[in-house]
Parts: C-alpha cells; structure tokens; sequence
C-alpha cells in the first residue's frame, strides 16, 4: 500500500555536456546548409558536468516557487 502522505523530493541538475550529433544527407549542398535537417544516424554524449543540483520538496504534485521571502532573498525596490 501507498502512503499518500509520503512527502515527494524533487532533484534538479544542473550541467554542462559535449556531443556528437551526426546526421545523413542525400547531397552535399543540403548537408551544408547549417537550417537543414538530415536523417539521425547517432548521437554521443561525453564529458557531462554537473554544475550544482537543487533539493525540493514537492508541494502537492506541484514544484514549489521561490520568492524572495521564502528563499532570504531581498525584497525588489520601486
């Protein structure tokens, strides 16, 4: 059985990747237009960095929004 009051954590990551996206042309005129699209042959991802993650408590299926009162913030001036 579930418990519905089980509290949901929400992970966010933030980083960076290096790809290879390679794609299949039928001329050479095509393959150099960088607005074309060609056919997905692969796609490589290396080298991932995480560049920080953020820990939420999910608020009734929805994320919860910082504002400047909940995250210590300032408050904006007019």
């Amino acid at each position: 059985m579930i418990d519905k009051k089980a509290k949901s954590i929400i992970r966010t990551k933030f980083g960076d990747a290096n790809f290879k996206y390679v794609e299949k042309f039928d001329s050479v005129e095509k393959a150099a237009d960088p607005s074309n699209e060609g056919e997905l042959v692969e796609v490589v991802v290396n080298d991932i960095k995480w560049d920080h993650t953020i820990v939420k408590e999910d608020a009734g299926g929805k994320h919860q929004k910082s504002s400047a009162k909940t995250d210590g913030q300032t408050k904006k001036k007019k």
